[in-house]
């Protein structure tokens, strides 16, 4: 009886001490698994609170770009042509446009006021003319070369009847020439050229005040025309800033003034008379 009563206690006590390890065990298994649920309904509800956070800031974003985009819509654009010879070939458009402003640029190395008119009256010029509003020339230093500065103006003349004839809504604005020190064909190199580049900006600008058109003057430096006909990138900055500040003062009165309906071409027009002018 003793011997058997020595043999079943010890089991005793071990069955019971593993029952408590086994119970110690399934409360940790159950702590750790309510721990863990908790953990992912915590994280559950963060992304959802996150998700909609995140939805609302996009959908805010969106509706954002949308008035903005609604606005620009509503609000009509000032479109400008260039239309120049090889002076005006580095002209970065964008560096010209604004939220209200379009430029165009087309420029042709050689031209002068014959060959620009003669494109403006071509398919393509009609094209690139549709819905402008201003229309810069960069022309006349070719012209200058070949027939000096008092012929020069007369074809400056004749050109801007022309297009006023033909696109009567636009208005035109003219560069005054840039100094140059290469000789032309009338003329040899040096101070000659740059004296008769003055008269021609004297006349242009008499011109101007007749015939009721505006200029510009960008009065590049004669050391930033880097082959002396030609202007360098300072020279094209200087450029592109005048037609910038020019466009400017249009900008909260030119939806008031200018039409927004495309600009059409008139091929029924009778053209001023050549004059004396030899293209």
């Amino acid at each position: 009886m003793c011997i058997t009563s020595e043999l079943v206690l010890p089991m005793v006590f071990e069955n019971q001490a593993l029952s408590r390890t086994s119970d110690h065990q399934q409360q940790n298994r159950d702590r750790s698994r309510f721990f863990y649920k908790l953990r992912q309904k915590r994280k559950q509800r963060r992304l959802q609170h996150g998700q909609i956070r995140r939805d609302s800031h996009y959908q805010h974003h969106a509706q954002e770009i949308e008035r903005t985009d609604q606005k620009q819509q509503k609000e009509p654009r000032l479109i400008t042509a260039i239309v120049g010879s090889s002076i005006a070939r580095n002209i970065v458009v964008h560096n010209i446009e604004s939220r209200t402003n379009e430029v165009r640029l087309r420029f042709q190395s050689g031209s002068d006021c014959a060959e620009a008119l003669g494109w403006l009256q071509s398919t393509d010029g009609q094209f690139f003319m549709r819905g402008v509003h201003h229309l810069i020339f960069i022309i006349g230093t070719n012209d200058l070369h070949r027939v000096g500065a008092f012929e020069t103006v007369q074809r400056i003349d004749y050109t801007i009847a022309t297009v006023r004839c033909l696109y009567p809504k636009v208005s035109i604005v003219w560069q005054l020439l840039q100094q140059r020190t290469r000789k032309t064909w009338l003329l040899s190199e040096g101070q000659s050229v740059l004296n008769e580049i003055e008269r021609c900006n004297v006349f242009l600008l008499d011109l101007a005040t007749k015939r009721n058109f505006e200029t510009i003057q960008p009065k590049i430096p004669i050391e930033y025309m880097y082959d002396g006909l030609h202007p360098s990138k300072c020279g094209v900055e200087m450029m592109e800033a005048t037609i910038r500040n020019h466009l400017q003062k249009y900008k909260t009165v030119h939806s008031f003034l200018y039409s927004t309906d495309p600009c059409c071409f008139r091929n029924d027009v009778y053209l001023p008379p050549l004059m004396s002018i030899k293209f």
